[in-house]
């Protein structure tokens, strides 16, 4: 399927684009866009740029190396084409940001699930070579003055084998105006990154620091692991509305961006199960032969 899917409910609506790796390129709230894209959405569609609502699959963020072994097995894509990489060759951010072929179901109107059998796509077990299966199901939902938005990530490691886990998810909410825009964070540990964004390994352990906010568009690319117990909560506060993240317990890094920018820009708070290159340190969770992992975030929007 290569038209995007409409999601709705009274108060909002949701597209997702399978052809551009189910991404969630738009979210009307009340008539108003919650969600940023980088460039036009065809334009947007034919790169390998991140923006709306992507999920950044088997890995968030960078990697160390193209060649690593976990899990009982080795992972190399150093052969793959259309790799997404940054500034410094790393692999960034997964093999599924413009991924086309999907198992699609509706929820009825407001509901979708995608689904990925592994085994079935000889290009995607290359390059990771862990069969199993995976669900992603957005809702949309109503309640009380609130727009909600929720996602669950499944693996169901269904193939014989143990399977890592080291997927995020990676909004991108619209800044209208950076005037009396902040957002508030949980109590967290930051990680001490290097230049090239990779967790340096012989750092000390920074201390916590409790919940507070922090401005918008204030040019960090910062990443924290959760230092609250159970669901942990970021809110976007703009001056028409705020843009409130529920992370789930399984999340328990998250990644924040909002570059530096004037009159109007994003801000990113990323649910990640396993921190940067987490997959080549041996630190990534693994989900056991016969298992399951299930992760959820929601996002929510009321007027401010």
């Amino acid at each position: 399927m290569s038209e995007p899917i409409g999601l709705s409910t009274a108060r909002s609506k949701l597209a997702i684009e399978p052809r551009g790796g189910c991404v969630a390129t738009n979210w009307l709230v009340d008539g108003t866009d919650v969600l940023a894209l980088p460039a036009p959405l065809e334009t947007f569609l034919a790169s390998a740029r991140t923006g709306g609502i992507p999920l950044l699959y088997p890995w968030a963020n960078r990697l160390r190396a193209d060649r690593f072994e976990i899990a009982g097995r080795t992972v190399d894509l150093s052969g793959v084409a259309h790799l997404k990489r940054d500034g410094n060759g790393l692999p960034m951010h997964g093999l599924l940001l413009r991924w086309r072929t999907w198992h699609l179901g509706r929820h009825g109107q407001s509901g979708l699930e995608a689904r990925i059998d592994w085994r079935e796509h000889e290009e995607l077990m290359r390059a990771w070579p862990f069969p199993h299966t995976l669900r992603v199901l957005w809702q949309l939902r109503d309640e009380g003055d609130a727009a909600c938005l929720d996602i669950s990530t499944r693996i169901e490691a269904d193939g014989g084998c143990d399977v890592p886990a080291a997927f995020g998810w990676h909004p991108y909410i619209v800044i209208p105006s950076i005037a009396g825009s902040r957002i508030s964070l949980p109590a967290r540990r930051p990680v001490t990154l290097d230049g090239r964004g990779l967790p340096e390994a012989d750092a000390a352990p920074s201390p916590n620091l409790a919940a507070g906010d922090v401005p918008c568009c204030h040019g960090d690319d910062a990443l924290f692991e959760r230092a609250d117990a159970g669901r942990g909560t970021a809110t976007v506060h703009l001056s028409s509305r705020h843009v409130r993240v529920d992370i789930g317990r399984e999340y328990p890094f998250l990644q924040l961006y909002s570059p530096a920018a004037t009159g109007s820009g994003v801000a990113c708070v990323e649910p990640m199960i396993a921190a940067t290159s987490a997959l080549t340190e041996g630190h990534a969770p693994i989900v056991r032969a016969g298992a399951a992992l299930h992760a959820n975030f929601t996002l929510s929007v009321t007027t401010a």
